[in-house]
């Protein structure tokens, strides 16, 4: 279990729950994580990382929507780990509604949260992949970026966006030993998700550990054919 033995990544939104069960996944398979984060209160539920794995795992406080603070993430990983290998994206909103409904600051929240970030946190660690020679790129796609879906055209333009973010740059990276692919998940089991849907059928649903071993997949060497790929995550549903 130790593939990723000297690799180290970066984990955006890392506390959060699809977050953990990625950097678990990783640390558990011998890579050094950075963590973001943005609420204090996440860091209580990430706490027994810290326990389990010491030092190769460190959070960072981060909102990686705004340039300067993923300037200073990319900083603080190489100062830290002295290399940066992995980058996954797993930072992203939610939101739901008619589109005359639809708010531009809605928009602007959606675009930010699920494309911005995934294109400022990918465009910050390139260069350093690029010099390394190797590198692994993934990010977190959604089913309504596959096909439009009622009442989440802002949430879907994202997503889709980022679908087309990671082919394009699988393209441009390829030479240089750096893939680029994403996940697809289906509806995951997590405590929000199950608190907005009450009485869901939760069997169904998909386990971010089932997610997070196919992140780590893609992160290893043993996946270096494989770039430009939406993985599709769905479960039973």
């Amino acid at each position: 279990m130790n593939q990723l033995a000297g690799r180290t990544a970066i984990v955006t939104g890392g506390t959060g729950a699809l977050g953990r069960a990625v950097t678990f996944e990783l640390l558990t398979r011998g890579a050094n994580v950075m963590c973001t984060y943005l609420k204090d209160e996440e860091l209580d539920a990430s706490f027994a990382l810290r326990q389990s794995f010491g030092e190769r795992v460190v959070f960072g406080k981060a909102d990686v929507t705004r340039q300067p603070h993923v300037a200073k993430l990319v900083s603080k990983t190489e100062e830290t780990f002295s290399r940066i290998d992995i980058l996954v994206n797993v930072v992203g909103g939610f939101a739901t509604g008619p589109i005359g409904a639809t708010g531009e600051d809605d928009w602007d929240a959606m675009m930010g949260m699920n494309l911005k970030s995934a294109f400022l946190c990918s465009r910050a660690v390139v260069p350093v992949m690029i010099m390394n020679g190797w590198g692994r790129i993934i990010n977190v796609g959604a089913r309504p970026a596959l096909k439009g879906s009622a009442r989440m055209s802002a949430y879907g333009a994202s997503k889709a966006g980022v679908l087309n973010l990671t082919q394009s740059m699988a393209e441009e990276l390829r030479e240089h030993g750096i893939t680029v692919n994403a996940v697809i998940p289906g509806t995951m089991d997590t405590p929000g998700n199950r608190a907005s849907t009450p009485g869901g059928d939760y069997s169904k649903w998909v386990p971010p550990s089932d997610v997070a071993r196919v992140v780590a997949f893609l992160s290893s060497e043993e996946a270096r054919s494989v770039s430009g790929a939406f993985v599709p995550v769905f479960g039973k549903s």
